[in-house]
């Protein structure tokens, strides 16, 4: 899959905001072994590769010719409208290992009759190929019961991965869910008031 860009040769808030209104996204493409490069790269454009390969996939970008392979290392969104502000592309060269955050999703929810599932960890951080990188890693939680918990280091990542989250952190638990109390009766019997100086005798 190979996307082209174009490099950028305005910077700037207003050069940005101008770019997006025109359906480009603001990018730099940069890796150990590559100068960073200012581009815009169709908004459309990029969607589409990113729906085809996946959040961190690897794709091509060509600019004025050159060819760069990049996954997306970073990519900065606007809180409210589906807005991309700026993508970071990371670019590497093949067999070369770099930092990326795999996805963790949890399956089997459903399975569990009693307790609650809570996840703890959404990502993982490893050191891999990314040609190699798996879109993302499952946990079933099906046959898990309350009282269970699933470590980073019951997590099968693959041959040649190097895991640099904690390995002891906990990753998915399933506890039992609170009991509520139910609340005190209410009585409709109201306390004698206390008469005060009822007992202190009157001296005259």
């Amino acid at each position: 899959m190979k996307l082209a860009a174009t490099k950028r040769t305005e910077t700037g808030t207003s050069a940005s905001k101008k770019a997006r209104a025109e359906g480009k996204i603001p990018a730099a493409i940069y890796g150990k072994e590559v100068e960073t490069v200012s581009v815009l790269i169709d908004e459309k454009e990029f969607e589409k590769t990113i729906k085809e390969v996946g959040y961190n996939g690897v794709f091509d970008v060509e600019v004025d010719g050159d060819t760069y392979h990049v996954f997306v290392k970073d990519q900065a969104n606007a809180a409210i409208k589906p807005i991309v502000y700026h993508v970071d592309l990371l670019a590497f060269t093949k067999g070369q290992k770099v930092t990326m955050s795999i996805p963790v999703h949890v399956s089997g929810e459903e399975g569990i009759d009693e307790g609650i599932v809570s996840q703890s960890i959404s990502e993982l951080e490893v050191n891999i190929a990314p040609a190699d990188a798996p879109s993302e890693y499952i946990v079933d939680v099906s046959e898990l019961e309350i009282g269970d918990t699933v470590h980073v280091s019951d997590i099968e990542l693959g041959e040649g991965v190097e895991l640099l989250t904690d390995e002891e952190s906990t990753v998915v638990s399933v506890t039992a869910p609170q009991i509520e109390e139910e609340p005190a009766e209410e009585t409709d019997e109201m306390p004698e008031p206390e008469v005060i100086g009822e007992d202190k005798d009157s001296e005259e």
